[in-house]
């Protein structure tokens, strides 16, 4: 999703690529200055920095990294990679621009800048969002302003962190994309959305397949409903309560006024159905 500038009502506060009038560069050594508090990205390629310190070390760092002071010590507002790059050259000192912010702005402009970075992860996207909506108090409509993104983006964002890690681990790897999950969190309830899961990585469907995928899961969904017309009866629901505890999956019993019925159960892969073939089999022999 590619996302827009800023408003110009945050724009004053946000770092651009000009220095302003009563902005200097002054030189600050390297080991005086320290990661930025609210930076959301986790992981830096450490091939791309020696990639990026090769090439300081040829053209020189032509655009000056952004801090602030707070307590003696300067912090990172943007640029931190310039600034990995330059501890890998064994620099002394960088050109850095100080700004003078409230601790307001900083936290603002420190999560606004990272969450609007290219090359976050939608998780880091999303906790950015979380993080900013936490220590601000900000309304979506409001953090959608800031960042450029409809209201409805931002929710979506949001609801990613509602998956369970392996799902989110998928995303952060590149497994799944933003549409895939964006697409798998319309099935509401975990057991679908792991089944679906593990059929789009399986089949590496594609993010239009997935939402194919799911509108079959919906309507096999709302089918069943509708067959459970009665209330289960309370034997056979302890029954199929039991059947789940033993088994560790999804289990469905179900019969007619004749007493036909069926047993079902769930599995998303080998492993499980291997495992329920050996369960049946001990308890035959």
């Amino acid at each position: 999703m590619k996302r827009r500038a800023l408003g110009k009502g945050l724009e004053a506060i946000i770092t651009g690529s000009s220095v302003e009038s009563d902005e200097k560069i002054i030189k600050v050594r390297v080991s005086d200055i320290y990661p930025n508090p609210y930076q959301q990205r986790k992981k830096f390629d450490e091939i791309k920095l020696r990639e990026l310190a090769d090439s300081i070390k040829k053209s020189g760092l032509i655009q000056p990294v952004i801090v602030y002071k707070k307590n003696g010590k300067y912090y990172l507002l943007a640029g931190e990679r310039r600034w990995r790059a330059s501890q890998i050259l064994n620099w002394e000192k960088i050109p850095v621009i100080v700004k003078k912010l409230n601790d307001e702005e900083i936290m603002i402009q420190s999560l606004v800048e990272n969450i609007q970075r290219e090359d976050l992860n939608a998780i880091e996207i999303a906790d950015g969002i979380k993080t900013l909506i936490d220590r601000t108090g900000l309304k979506h409509e409001d953090v959608s302003k800031f960042l450029g993104m409809s209201r409805s983006a931002v929710t979506n964002y949001l609801r990613l962190l509602s998956l369970n890690e392996k799902i989110k681990r998928a995303l952060i790897d590149n497994v799944i994309s933003y549409g895939h999950a964006r697409a798998l969190l319309s099935l509401k309830e975990d057991e679908l959305i792991n089944s679906a899961f593990n059929i789009v990585v399986s089949k590496s469907l594609s993010v239009r397949e997935t939402e194919k995928l799911v509108k079959k899961f919906e309507n096999i969904v709302v089918s069943e409903e509708k067959k459970r017309v009665r209330k289960t009866d309370p034997d056979v629901k302890k029954a199929e309560e039991e059947l789940v505890r033993i088994l560790s999956l999804k289990v469905k019993l179900s019969y007619n006024n004749k007493g036909q019925g069926k047993v079902e159960i769930y599995f998303n892969n080998l492993d499980e159905y291997n495992r329920i073939y050996e369960i049946i089999k001990k308890g035959v022999k």
